[in-house]
């Protein structure tokens, strides 16, 4: 199956804001040295330092993500509090809502807004009563902190939308992707998923020396319950059969609708000898509950033929071999199991 997941991506945008804070804060670093503020110099190239970390994290995004956002978070903070380059700092708080809330998500990121600005308003405070800088204008606080929250309010739209479109998009995504490998009728997977498969499941028996057989099955008579009960009646055959397979199925088996009244049926971990009795179990429960249809009972009758996959064999010549064992059942009185 696919997996849904956005962490490639995730990860390069993350990379992308770690090396643009890195390059900014360097840049900025190289004016507070010309200015010959050297504690925000010095603060501004930790900060380089620390954004560029996530280059050299390969597999942790969350702990990526973590150093640079809360890098970002401290820096914001100390330039409210020192007042940045000629009382400029409090300005650079506003690109902290959209990195926030895309590192974060959107509740997180909510909380750790709400965190940030009650963290500037006591940076502020701090800064009047401690010796930081002191600002001029007394509406200074209050104007930035408005405009912060409505662009954080903005961001947090943007973020509640974008979520909610991807999740639609996943989720139209998987309905595809059943659509594709799945049969409409019995809801089996269908043909192409089950070959992808088989071929993983070829591979990983030959790699743990393990066996791996096949069963394809037919529904013997097929036409005659077709041409004396309808159409209809067929199909309730077909789902019938399904739920039955459905019923001796374990979680690593697979059990797809090969094409029409044909199914194919792949057993890992599973000798030709083991393939037989459950053939046998399922051919004796069918027998046991008949299809219903129009007041009718219908005993389904399946021919069946097994094929161990051999590790020197390949998947077309075991299919081969499955299908001349199916014609050898059905020619030999049917609702048989051979595997000669």
């Amino acid at each position: 199956m696919i997996n849904y997941s956005d962490q490639s991506e995730r990860k390069l945008i993350i990379k992308s804001f770690a090396f643009t804070g890195s390059i900014a804060t360097a840049v900025m670093s190289f004016f507070a040295i010309i200015d010959a503020n050297y504690p925000l110099f010095a603060s501004l190239i930790i900060a380089s330092s620390l954004f560029i970390l996530p280059w050299f994290i390969k597999s942790n995004d969350r702990l990526s993500s973590c150093i640079v956002l809360y890098t970002l978070f401290i820096l914001m903070l100390y330039l409210v509090y020192t007042g940045g380059s000629h009382g400029t700092g409090p300005i650079w708080i506003f690109i902290v809502s959209p990195v926030t809330f895309f590192m974060r998500g959107l509740r997180k990121g909510i909380i750790d807004i709400t965190i940030f600005i009650l963290a500037v308003i006591a940076a502020f405070v701090i800064a009047d009563n401690f010796n930081g800088y002191q600002y001029n204008s007394p509406e200074l606080l209050s104007r930035i902190l408005l405009s912060f929250i409505v662009v954080a309010l903005l961001s947090g739209f943007y973020e509640y939308f974008r979520e909610s479109y991807s999740r639609k998009l996943i989720q139209l995504a998987k309905s595809n992707e059943i659509l594709a490998t799945t049969d409409p009728l019995t809801a089996l997977p269908n043909r192409r998923y089950t070959m992808e498969r088989l071929y993983e499941e070829k591979l990983q028996s030959d790699k743990s020396n393990t066996s791996l057989s096949i069963m394809l099955f037919d529904v013997d008579d097929f036409k005659k319950i077709n041409d004396k009960y309808g159409h209809q009646a067929g199909d309730l055959a077909l789902i019938h059969l399904a739920d039955t397979f459905r019923k001796f199925s374990r979680a690593k088996d697979i059990f797809c609708r090969w094409g029409g009244e044909e199914f194919l049926c792949v057993l890992p971990q599973t000798s030709v000898d083991g393939a037989i009795v459950l053939a046998k179990s399922i051919q004796q429960d069918l027998l046991a509950q008949p299809v219903s249809v129009e007041q009718e009972k219908i005993n389904l009758f399946v021919s069946v033929g097994v094929c161990e996959v051999i590790r020197t064999g390949s998947i077309d010549w075991a299919i081969k071999k499955a299908d001349e064992n199916l014609y050898l059942a059905k020619s030999t009185g049917k609702n048989k199991v051979c595997s000669a």
